[in-house]
């Protein structure tokens, strides 16, 4: 009596192609077990790399292999951590009527299999190591549901039910009466495509005081490119700061620069600048360009016009009148109240989260 062909899957962790080109005890026996199956009769299907060669049915969402990892115990605890933290929030899923994850990537397998309707904000651009795991996110794209921060976050593939912006505590980041209005500001990390160095020559082209507050995240970058420009009389770098110290700089500033020289998601510090009352000076780069209104609160220049054009605009702002000054000043203020609020954007998630679950009011999850 012959018993029925079975369906199988051979699943391999995808650091070495099959079969593998030196001596590798895993992945050869998974090799010789899977083309032992297949010439069995059974339906095997191989869960791999894409440069793979099998009999079997091949699945793979990474074309290449990744490579052997030889600390596999660094490996588990750089990823399954953080996975296991995103993995008990879906097991309590039943508790919910929508899970909104701002955990990246590591959220979207459990999404896609979730019963309970989820919604996936990324506070990061779209991009990746490479274009497979670029690809992998993609393929959750489509059939998840996201929010992004920005329309310049926006990538193609990608299914946003909404733009909603991040908002600011316009009750402590607001102006003061009688700031001094004796310095520019930068702020960030300080990392080249923030654009310090930008904000160092600006302020040495016009001979006028810049504070620099950030965090060292590059520390070859600060040695070799930064840290000679700080001398602590026109350029002064003060680290890692309080909010309330943040506020305090804002308030205080005359205007805040923002060379950006990337496609930010969002941009926090130009709209904390703004709500304090405080012009900002910043390249027209993703959602800066959708934060600042350009002659009204400030000013957004196009990268390509570089450095002089930054000087040009911020030489505009030092040479307004008081009343000018004054009335940029509120714009900017009026601007981030209205539109960029804490307030805003907690109305704006939950018009989201209304929504979602409308369409899904229908179906069964439980």
């Amino acid at each position: 009596m012959n018993k029925k062909k079975l369906r199988i899957a051979q699943l391999i962790l995808p650091w070495l192609p099959l079969p593998p080109v030196g001596y590798a005890g895993t992945e050869r026996i998974v090799y010789e077990l899977t083309e032992g199956l297949v010439k069995k009769g059974h339906h095997v299907t191989l869960f791999s790399v894409g440069e793979s060669k099998t009999s079997a049915k091949l699945e793979y969402i990474f074309k290449t292999a990744r490579s052997l990892q030889p600390d596999v115990m660094k490996t588990l605890k750089s990823s399954f951590y953080p996975l296991m933290h995103v993995a008990y929030c879906f097991e309590k899923q039943d508790e919910f009527d929508i899970i909104h994850s701002h955990a990246q990537f590591l959220a979207l397998p459990f999404g896609a299999v979730s019963k309970t309707p989820s919604l996936h904000t990324f506070h990061r651009i779209f991009k990746f190591q490479s274009q497979d795991e670029t690809d992998l996110v993609l393929r959750y794209g489509k059939k998840l549901l996201f929010t992004s921060i920005s329309d310049s976050q926006r990538v193609p593939g990608v299914n946003y039910v909404a733009t909603v912006y991040n908002g600011v505590n316009v009750n402590k980041f607001k102006p003061i009466s009688n700031p001094k209005r004796s310095y520019l500001f930068w702020a960030g990390r300080i990392i080249e495509k923030k654009g310090p160095l930008e904000a160092i020559k600006l302020a040495k082209a016009l001979n006028y005081p810049l504070i620099m507050a950030g965090k060292i995240t590059e520390p070859e970058y600060f040695e070799k490119v930064i840290k000679k420009e700080i001398d602590n009389k026109l350029i002064k770098l003060v680290r890692e700061l309080s909010e309330n110290q943040m506020i305090q700089y804002f308030q205080d500033a005359f205007l805040t620069l923002v060379p950006v020289k990337w496609n930010e998601p969002f941009g926090l510090i130009p709209v904390e600048s703004m709500a304090c009352g405080t012009p900002v000076v910043a390249y027209a780069n993703g959602g800066l360009k959708e934060t600042i209104i350009d002659g009204k609160t400030g000013f957004l220049v196009k990268e390509e016009k570089g450095i002089n054009e930054l000087i040009k605009k911020t030489k505009m702002i030092i040479s307004l009148s008081q009343n000018d000054y004054k009335n940029m000043s509120q714009q900017a203020r009026n601007h981030v109240v209205k539109n960029f609020s804490v307030e805003k954007m907690v109305d704006e998630y939950e018009k989201v989260y209304y929504q979602i679950l409308k369409t899904y009011e229908n179906r069964i999850y439980r």
